[in-house]
């Protein structure tokens, strides 16, 4: 048995991992709605939302640190949190053969290993990134930077200062004009920090199972895509960026290279030329109630927590 502060940061660390557990279970029964929600709700709304639910497990773990770091213990050893929403005898005790423990050590060790896995990829992307800045070439246009290849390729590439690259197969390929709307595509992914938003994404969703990460962060994908066709919308005719988008994917789909990176995904083309040539539009009242649900979503499985927590005390050793 570990007791006095130790024990109480242990019991509130059970806590979080049992939270943890109900919003991982939330987030695999909610997350075919959130990808079916596309086809309902404007983009920049779907972006919110995504984001909006893949924080949700962060932002209640917090909110449970926070509650049960400021409650005190009574005369009974028994922490009592705001509006009731948590509480748990023995604070300070925290019994190692209990199932407490072993929770604690499997959502930690999963935890662990998820962020292990997340920051490995990340070193590898940095890898690439890094071998990317050295292969291109600048030019004379100071807003993009130049891959001495035939393939096609364009992508704004980095996290906090982005750069865009355009391979030489692409220019090539295309007319200033269509140059000139993927430069602006791209500018929008920076001005609108899709790349770190992305990376923010796949952190917090890192914990779950990838038959849910990989259609979320392709759903992320396609309305960050949308969102910056619309911005380019101010200065082009959105047929011209269509007419571009289907040129590209021809291209690509000539040179027959699935992992190849690109101005336009080809199944995400129909989905990007509908929205541009019938575009939809967010409504105030939407974005509006979605941090009302939102919170209203945190606090239900948060009063959950201590219901699943004496759930268990029934059938387990406390």
């Amino acid at each position: 048995m570990i007791t006095g502060s130790w024990g109480f940061i242990l019991n509130l660390l059970s806590m979080a991992a049992l939270l943890g557990l109900a919003s991982a279970v939330f987030q695999l029964l909610t997350a075919p709605l959130i990808i079916r929600a596309k086809n309902r709700v404007d983009p920049l709304e779907q972006k919110w939302l995504i984001l909006s639910w893949a924080v949700l497990p962060w932002t209640m773990t917090l909110l449970l640190f926070v509650e049960g770091g400021i409650a005190l213990p009574d005369d009974h050893n028994t922490v009592h949190g705001a509006l009731g929403l948590i509480h748990w005898h023995h604070a300070d005790e925290f019994v190692i053969s209990a199932w407490h423990s072993w929770f604690l050590s499997a959502v930690g060790l999963w935890l662990t290993l998820r962020m292990g896995q997340f920051a490995y990829q990340q070193w590898r992307v940095r890898q690439q990134l890094k071998l990317l800045r050295e292969q291109a070439q600048t030019t004379s246009n100071s807003a993009f930077r130049t891959l001495p290849t035939r393939d096609v390729v364009a992508m704004a590439a980095g996290y906090f200062r982005p750069d865009i690259y355009l391979s030489q197969g692409l220019l090539n390929q295309t007319t200033p004009d269509q140059q000139a709307i993927i430069i602006a595509h791209e500018q929008a992914h920076i001005r609108q920090f899709d790349n770190l938003s992305r990376w923010l994404l796949m952190l917090f969703i890192c914990p779950l199972p990838g038959f849910v990460r990989t259609p979320i962060l392709n759903c992320f994908t396609l309305v960050t895509e949308q969102l910056a066709d619309r911005r380019v919308t101010r200065n082009a005719e959105a047929a011209d960026i269509a007419e571009t988008l289907v040129k590209i994917a021809r291209l690509r789909h000539r040179i027959n290279k699935p992992g190849q990176a690109a101005f336009v995904a080809a199944e995400q083309l129909r989905e990007r030329v509908c929205e541009l040539l019938t575009p939809s539009r967010p409504s105030a009242l939407k974005l509006g109630l979605l941090p009302l649900a939102i919170l209203l979503t945190a606090t239900a499985v948060l009063s959950a927590t201590d219901a699943l927590h004496h759930f268990f005390d029934i059938f387990l050793v406390h």
